[in-house]
């Protein structure tokens, strides 16, 4: 793919509105990441894209949490993930964070739970147990998990039976 940058949006969510509309929906958001690791997208671009078909609304083929999976940062630590030269969890947590905002709330809080659970599940620990996810970042993550729900910080455990401290 040689698209200007500034038309990468328009064709990954094409891509996806399409790959959505069909029996190979499970496959889009692994064409997503590999458009992102081989370079033939930029990040944000897909970001964007995702954000705009499912603006407002649910990600029921979980499209959103396999292709956040899929370029989760990898850490020292780990067997897995994505690695890239300035690719690190911060950048990875903004791409997160734009995504889930433009889903319904409730959506968005299920679909964050599936991804760290994933995420969990992947690595074979539990989050506060891996070096990547520092304190800081875990709370970040409550506070979404609440932001996204509704709840306060205290109601989350009966909502979320993830350890996030």
């Amino acid at each position: 793919m040689n698209i200007p940058i500034d038309m990468q949006k328009i064709v990954v969510q094409t891509i996806v509105e399409v790959g959505m509309e069909s029996e190979l929906a499970d496959t889009v958001p692994d064409i997503l990441a590999e458009l992102t690791k081989g370079h033939r997208c930029k990040v944000k671009a897909v970001e964007e894209a995702l954000s705009a078909v499912f603006e407002c609304g649910a990600d029921q083929n979980s499209c959103i949490v396999r292709f956040l999976l899929l370029i989760f940062p990898k850490s020292p630590t780990s067997e897995w993930g994505w690695s890239r030269v300035g690719w690190n969890w911060q950048q990875w947590w903004g791409n997160v964070d734009k995504i889930l905002t433009s889903l319904d709330p409730t959506s968005a809080f299920e679909a964050l739970c599936e991804l760290l659970k994933s995420i969990e599940a992947d690595s074979g620990a539990y989050l506060p147990h891996q070096q990547i996810w520092e304190p800081k970042r875990l709370e970040t993550v409550r506070s979404a998990l609440c932001k996204y729900g509704g709840f306060l910080e205290d109601e989350l455990s009966a909502a979320f039976d993830m350890e996030l401290k």
